[in-house]
This record gives structure tokens, C-alpha cells and sequence, in this order.
């Protein structure tokens, strides 16, 4: 390689770790980092930590503008495997399947191992003229600087948007939620641009149910619950901790039970208190671990105070878990009694860093009711997973991509693929 060619390379990777940090809100805590290294003396420490995407920038090599028609600029990260990440992809996937011409947005960023080459967006300039679909939580939608060419996918967790998202909402030409609850939540808050629904989906090909699984108490020597969710903000909203505290509360000692915990490796520690029924997992798995994890469950507990969707559900669901939840929120597009244990729901007010306004506080004695009838009543929850399997399959990631390919020809941001 010749010296031009190891400048531009070490220059792309520079480029990339900026973005990096930037998408990630990290850049001046980095910048500190970076000068005490330099300060002390530590050159080659620093040198390596600001050179460390060469592997990814020496793969970047853009994408030849090989696909046809106008182009629909991206703009979303693909730097995990849950959250808005695994949105992003998905929506990704789903467009370009449907013949769109993918363009990454520039301020939006891509791990190279977790897209395939097929799937990576043209690398182009965004004009003024063309077209963007930004997928970003509202009070992040700033960040791709919103205009009228500018559709926005989001969702919220309560019936209050964050300070100043209604504003960049309003600069978008559409904004596309997944859930009816979220639509009048959006209207109400004061977003006045055209709003479609656009429910969420999942992989049939990895979450599906297997006909071999015994009910409980039926071949299966114990019931086990599970629950899940990355813990920002303590677990405020997920409530991980309450559904410990209530599975211990009604069965304290039993052996014939346990309770599966899913959390991400940086999440607050919860407390088991010794008790060797209660499994915690602190680690990322991949699609088929998640799939099999959750394959393992008698019965998903939700005890979440608000989803905008709740695509952890639908995933469980698919596999034919039964849910024991309220449907509050988004989770009302896709969860009802036919598909597990229906909990009932207070108004409570969302005071935190992140929430205001008002979500849901869950009813425990309904829970803790629910879970004893899935261990009293193992074949009323094995059906109940049959019936939440065949629900799921009406919210498939390809009934998402064409869902949102007509939102999108609606209101002419891409032409029809006919």
C-alpha cells in the first residue's frame, strides 16, 4: 500500500471514530480521556485508542451506486444488536429487499460485522432534493438535523414527548410510529405533520415456536418465568427488581420454580438475595441464543411501566411463550388475554432523567395471580403460547417493510418499485 493510500486509510478511520463518539455522546468524555493520556506521556496508549477502527475503516470502501432509482438516504445506527440498532438493520434489510436505493446518511454509522455486504447502503452526498428516513428515538432526531424531505420512524414510552422533540418532529414532511397508542400520544403532544402506522416485526426464521416443548408440570420438571430488559436509569421503567421481588413474594421457597433474568453486560446489578431459583444472564446473545432463551420460559413476565412497542414481546410470543403483561402502550398493538395473562394497569407519573409525564404501574397482585395459575395450570399457558405464536405471525419484519414502503409512496418520498 502506498504512504497516500495509509493516510487516506488512517484518515478514514479517524473520521469514523468521530462519528462514533458522536452518535454515542461520548466525544468530549473521550476528548479528556485522550488529553490526560498525551499529558502523561502515554503516546502509543493513545495512538492505538484513536486508531482503533482501522479494521472497519479498511473495509468501508463505498458502495458503488449499483441500484436503481431515486435515492433514500438512511440515516440510523447499526452498532449493537437490540434496541434502535436492531431497528435500523431491519428496516435496512426490508427496503433493500424491496428494490430501494439505500444511501447512508453521513451522519449515521455501521459496524461492518453486523451488516452484511449485500445490505450496505450506498455511500453518496445527500442534495437538499432528496429524501431521508430517520430512525431515532425523538429527543435524538436533532442530531440528523430534520427538514420537509425527512420522515421520521420513532416511538415513545409515555404520553409525554421530551422537551423540544414536538419541534423537530414538526420539521419532518412524515412521522411513522408503530402503534395507534403512539399516534394519538403524538397528536396530543402537538405533532401536526401526517402520522402513519407502522407496527414493528420480528425474524419468523429465528423466533418460532417448537411443538416439542412440554407444558409445565406436564414432562417439565419445573416452571420457569423469565423477564428482560437493559437497565438505563436503574431499570426504572423495565422493573426487573419488582418482577424478582414478586416471584419470591409468591413462591418463597418452592424448588419446583425458577426465574430467568436477561440483562445487558452494563446494566445496574439486580438483587436475587441468594436465591439460587433466580438466574441472572449479564450478556449479549445473539438472535438464535435469544431465540432458545426465550424457548426455555413457561411464561415471559412484563412488568415494564411503558413500551413503545415492545419487540422483546413479540419475539417471545413467536416462540410461543405466553406474556403475563398489561397493554399499556405499544404492546396493546399486538398483546391482548387470547395471548397470555392480562394484567391490569394504574396511571403513574414518569419522573426521571429521560420520562416525564404519565405511564403505567402494573398491578402485582395481577401478576403474582398470573404466575401461579401458568405453575397451577400448565396446559392453559401451553395454549395460551400456541395462540400468542399464530398472533405474532401477523407482525413479521416483511409486514413491516411493506407497510412502511406504502406509508412512504403515500406521501412521496419514493416512487413505486411498479
Amino acid at each position: 500500500m502506498s504512504l497516500v493510500a495509509h493516510v487516506g486509510l488512517a484518515v478514514r478511520a479517524v473520521r469514523l471514530k468521530f462519528r462514533l463518539l458522536t452518535a454515542y455522546d461520548t466525544f468530549w468524555p473521550a476528548a479528556a480521556r485522550g488529553g490526560r493520556l498525551l499529558l502523561s506521556g502515554r503516546v502509543g496508549t493513545f495512538t492505538r485508542k484513536l486508531f482503533n477502527e482501522l479494521p472497519d475503516a479498511r473495509d468501508a470502501a463505498p458502495v458503488e451506486a449499483r441500484r436503481a432509482g431515486p435515492p433514500l438516504f438512511l440515516a440510523g445506527h447499526v452498532l449493537g444488536l437490540g434496541g434502535y440498532d436492531h431497528l435500523v438493520l431491519n428496516i435496512l434489510k426490508g427496503l433493500t429487499h424491496a428494490g430501494v436505493n439505500v444511501c447512508r446518511d453521513r451522519r449515521a454509522c455501521f459496524r461492518k460485522q453486523l451488516v452484511p455486504v449485500d445490505l450496505r447502503p450506498t455511500e453518496q452526498r445527500r442534495r437538499p432534493h432528496h429524501v431521508r428516513l430517520a430512525v431515532a428515538p425523538p429527543h435524538l432526531l436533532k442530531r440528523y438535523r430534520p427538514d420537509r424531505r425527512t420522515a421520521a420512524l420513532t416511538m415513545w414510552e409515555t404520553d409525554t414527548l421530551p422537551p423540544g422533540s414536538v419541534r423537530q418532529l414538526n420539521r419532518c414532511g412524515l412521522v411513522l410510529v408503530p402503534s395507534a397508542w403512539g399516534r394519538r400520544c403524538f397528536r396530543a403532544n402537538g405533532v401536526r405533520v401526517p402520522i402513519e402506522v407502522v407496527p414493528l416485526g420480528y425474524d419468523p426464521a429465528t423466533f418460532f415456536r417448537t411443538s416439542d416443548v412440554p407444558a409445565p408440570g406436564r414432562g417439565r420438571p419445573v416452571t420457569t418465568f423469565g423477564t428482560a430488559g437493559a437497565l438505563d436509569e436503574g431499570g426504572l421503567r423495565k422493573n426487573v427488581q419488582r418482577v424478582i421481588d414478586l416471584f419470591q413474594q409468591e413462591f418463597p421457597t418452592d424448588p419446583r420454580v425458577r426465574l430467568r433474568v436477561k440483562i445487558t453486560p452494563n446494566s445496574p446489578r439486580v438483587e436475587a438475595r441468594g436465591d439460587a431459583r433466580v438466574e441472572v444472564l449479564d450478556a449479549h446473545l445473539s438472535p438464535a441464543e435469544l431465540a432458545d432463551w426465550y424457548r426455555s420460559l413457561s411464561a415471559f413476565v412484563n412488568a415494564s411501566a411503558g413500551e413503545g412497542f415492545g419487540l422483546h414481546l413479540l419475539e417471545a410470543m413467536a416462540c410461543g411463550v405466553p406474556l403475563i403483561s398489561s397493554r399499556f402502550g405499544g404492546v396493546g398493538a399486538f398483546f391482548d388475554s387470547r395471548s397470555g395473562y392480562e394484567v391490569r394497569w394504574r396511571p403513574a407519573r414518569a419522573e426521571n432523567a429521560i420520562y416525564e409525564g404519565t405511564w403505567s404501574d402494573p398491578d402485582d397482585g395481577d401478576i403474582r395471580s398470573a404466575m401461579r395459575q401458568v405453575y397451577r395450570d400448565g396446559e392453559t399457558a401451553r395454549l395460551a403460547g400456541v395462540a400468542a405464536a399464530e398472533r405474532a405471525t401477523q407482525f413479521r419484519w416483511d409486514d413491516t417493510a411493506r407497510r412502511l414502503v406504502i406509508a412512504l409512496i403515500r406521501h412521496g418520498f419514493i416512487r413505486s418499485p411498479g
